[in-house]
């Protein structure tokens, strides 16, 4: 299979930024692929594990007409590509279990895959902090060292960007080995390494990120455009390409005047070159090129860690996450497909940058938020194990760690409790305002065993100060107050960008999120 794969590698590339893609749904009519040989996406490959327990859909190229057949597992089923060469089946559900062998025939050819896993799939997506390899975490020479695990299968996804869903992805499964673990990412590695120790079935996952881009990047066009609320998302990507477009023009006249100039004559001064909107930034130009390719691979979830360069606009991040979530499970045709949210940990941003302490406890509510309304999305809490001198904190064991739990409760109905407290309800009781928590195991505690620290009070002023009393009344119930704030009106707590002194957490150890009990105005409010 290797050597076919390399034959067709050309076609592949070509073709991935030529025409659009399709899976779960038929592409344009306009938009046509030309093939004349059996070939398969690359995440249908040797070493890959396929999702237990659910319809597993094959698909793939050949020549136009052709019948094509795909054997696994006792299994026999038959379709016939279309027009355009492209054919699609699908396989009833397996149980765990290999490793098995599957064939692909087509008149002539035959694509054989060796050393197939079924257990489960994970697609693990976002920017620089789910991006950050093994090779770079703390201890990372004993983590490498140790990355030997024959069940787990690793699929990273090389960084690409489209104008238009890509057929294909540049990648291909490899038997988790220090070799390939090293370089795949961290966050993905433990929570896949978590996964396979407590489920005994081979694991399989997915990494898909690319650092320093915005959720938009990841989101399709249709779910930006439909919603009023991230329009202006693609709004200001027109201005700005509308706005390069017209320096690039004023700057090629320039050289041309120069060039022009008759001998003698006194050169004008040219501009700078403009600078392309950065490619990266496009909206849905990673989604086109790195995570539609993917669908419909059948999978049991998600895991999302992003949101560093969306915190100047956090409070549209909200409505971008939430609609990145339904197109992608649209994308599987599942809408209940688990999808675990990493919130952004720690981090001292750096004084110089303009309401910093405000906008990244901004993104973290929206992360919340959406946790909250949108069904099956898990919240990850990592304030704990940030860094306040990097972004990119080396502690990434217990963010996959924390993500391999929500998901044994969420995907796989284990009796644990998922993450930290999550604020459900206030209410003002005189001078003292009730917070009520979900998620407290036990009961409420604090993380380091000193006093409960973190809490700020607010009266009609909207001015906090830092509460003196933090007071336990039970497993789910705290009541906070502070002797100059009389009337109180509002609560916050952790609302800081970085918080090492917000200490409230559950009995198993689990970080509270930050949260606030007014809606009074976010400075991130304008995200046009």
């Amino acid at each position: 299979m290797s050597m076919l794969r390399v034959a067709f590698g050309l076609l592949v590339v070509w073709t991935c930024f030529a025409a659009s893609a399709w899976g779960a749904a038929d592409p344009p009519e306009d938009r046509v692929e030309l093939t004349t040989t059996l070939r398969l996406p690359a995440v249908l490959g040797d070493h890959m594990v396929l999702q237990r327990d659910k319809p597993l859909p094959v698909w793939g190229w050949a020549e136009p007409r052709a019948e094509v057949r795909v054997r696994f597992k006792g299994q026999e089923v038959s379709g016939v590509a279309d027009a355009q060469g492209r054919w699609s089946v699908t396989l009833e559900p397996v149980a765990a279990g290999g490793p098995y062998a599957m064939d692909v025939e087509a008149g002539d050819e035959r694509v054989a895959f060796e050393d197939v896993l079924v257990g489960e799939v994970w697609l693990c997506s976002g920017q620089s902090n789910m991006d950050m390899r093994l090779m770079k975490v703390g201890d990372a020479d004993a983590e490498v060292a140790a990355a030997t695990h024959d069940r787990l299968r690793l699929f990273r996804v090389e960084r690409a960007v489209a104008d238009e869903p890509a057929f294909d992805v540049d990648a291909a499964w490899a038997v988790c080995r220090p070799r390939d673990a090293r370089a795949f990412s961290a966050v993905a590695y433990f929570l896949g390494e978590e996964l396979q120790r407590e489920l005994g079935v081979p694991v399989g996952v997915i990494h898909s990120a690319y650092g320093g881009t915005p959720v938009e990047a990841w989101t399709p066009r249709r779910a930006l455009a439909a919603n009023p609320q991230t329009q202006p998302v693609l709004a200001r990507q027109e201005r700005r390409e509308r706005a390069y477009a017209e320096a690039l023009a004023a700057y090629e006249l320039a050289l041309q005047v120069n060039a022009d100039l008759a001998e003698g004559e006194a050169p004008m001064a040219v501009p700078a070159e403009p600078t392309s909107p950065t490619v990266r930034y496009r909206p849905a130009g990673l989604y086109h090129a790195m995570i539609r390719p993917l669908a419909p691979y059948a999978l049991r979830g998600f895991a999302w860690y992003q949101g560093e360069s969306n915190v100047w606009r956090a409070a549209q991040y909200e409505h971008i996450l939430t609609e990145l979530i339904a197109a992608w499970r649209e994308d599987w045709g599942d809408p209940a497909l688990p999808f675990g949210v990493v919130q952004l940990p720690s981090y001292a941003v750096p004084p110089r940058v303009p309401a910093a302490a405000a906008s990244w406890p901004e993104l973290r509510e929206s992360q919340l938020r959406v946790a909250q309304r949108v069904s099956h999305v898990g919240l990850i809490v990592t304030t704990d194990v940030g860094d306040p001198t990097d972004i990119h904190p080396a502690a990434k064991r217990p963010v996959g760690q924390r993500l391999a739990r929500w998901a044994l409760h969420a995907a796989y109905g284990r009796n644990l409790v998922p993450t930290g407290p999550l604020l459900v309800g206030h209410r003002v009781e005189g001078d003292r305002v009730i917070l009520t928590f979900d998620h407290v195991g036990s009961g409420l505690t604090s993380r380091d065993g000193d006093e409960l620290n973190g809490f700020c009070v607010a009266g009609p002023d909207q001015k906090f100060r830092w509460a003196t009393s933090v007071e336990v009344l039970d497993e789910r119930t705290l009541a906070v107050s502070e002797a100059k704030v009389p009337d109180p009106r509002a609560v916050r707590y952790g609302w800081d960008d970085y918080l090492p002194w917000a200490n409230l957490a559950n009995s198993e150890g689990l970080p509270a999120s930050p949260f606030r009990t007014d809606d009074w105005e976010r400075v991130t409010e304008d995200a046009r």
